[in-house]
């Protein structure tokens, strides 16, 4: 059986029927389409697949020097498209939840301290269109958490300025709604009106933030600009678009924030995946407690 015919309709399943986004979308094809390739080169027959020949992909994985994570994400693809053969194809894929995985590491995300944020906010000129959108993001992903491919994607009637609230359509297209405080709303509100339109042109797509063309500005298109901010100030070894959101989770619970209140804020779907930025809330806690206290 040819199986890398089924891979287009496998994606149409997930934007149909999962709605997934199209970076999930090309995650679940990359991990697929290297799943079949090791199927093909070991001559194994899908329709008569076991346990120790999937094993064997888990094991092919580890010594490529995947991750645990990693390994997870990939047969959590591959488990997605087997189910999805058994299902629309009849091909008895059972054993798939019998699979081991190697255990994930605890995954403590990159989070900057609040004087290294403020110096990253400054480098941009704001007396120039360029720099006045370049601040308007950062600030607007420190203020909010949101997920860069979310803040890349906001159009301009998501915005509410006199409410201070942003809506934001998340992982899976579910819609929630984040606050903004007065300072992202006046970076925000300045390269709206000052500066969106040099880059807008004459063909307007409605998205907040723009490239040089007039296009909506990418995620690798932002990463170059932040990457050379943060090389100006030596932090390029920690500095990706995601350490806004991690460091805004981290600065709200050492500020007491309520977790749940967090958990919606990010649109988490589960408190597990929040409940991560309290260990580096008490690891910070601890560090402030050893520096502080005369017995520590």
């Amino acid at each position: 059986m040819e199986l890398l015919k089924f891979i287009d309709e496998f994606i149409d399943y997930l934007m149909s029927e999962r709605g997934y986004s199209y970076h999930t979308l090309d995650g679940y094809k990359r991990d697929v389409y290297r799943f079949i390739i090791f199927i093909k080169s070991n001559n194994y027959n899908i329709q008569n697949l076991d346990i120790d020949e999937v094993q064997k992909f888990v094991n092919y994985l580890s010594k490529l020097g995947f991750s645990a994570s990693s390994i997870e994400r990939c047969i959590a693809a591959v488990r997605t498209f087997l189910k999805f053969l058994y299902v629309y194809h009849n091909i008895n894929t059972s054993f798939i939840q019998l699979i081991e995985v190697p255990k994930k590491e605890q995954y403590i995300p990159d989070v900057m301290t609040i004087e290294e944020i403020q110096l990253l906010l400054e480098q941009p000129d704001i007396s120039k269109p360029r720099g006045l959108r370049d601040r308007a993001i950062m600030e607007l992903l420190y203020a909010t958490g949101l997920r860069i491919s979310e803040a890349l994607s906001l159009k301009i009637y998501d915005i509410n300025f006199d409410e201070n609230i942003i809506r934001v359509s998340g992982k899976g297209s579910k819609e929630r709604f984040v606050p903004f405080g007065n300072i992202a709303k006046e970076f925000l509100y300045n390269y709206i009106t000052n500066a969106r339109s040099y880059f807008a042109k004459n063909k307007d797509n409605g998205y907040v933030f723009l490239n040089s063309k007039g296009g909506r500005l990418s995620r690798i298109g932002f990463w170059k600009i932040l990457k050379e901010y943060a090389m100006k100030i030596g932090l390029e070894y920690k500095v990706h678009p995601h350490v806004f959101r991690h460091s805004f989770a981290t600065h709200m619970l050492l500020n007491g924030c309520d977790l749940r209140v967090l958990q919606e804020i990010l649109g988490h779907a589960s408190i597990s995946t929040t409940q991560r930025y309290t260990y580096i809330s008490i690891a910070h806690i601890k560090e402030v407690y050893k520096k502080y206290h005369p017995r520590a």
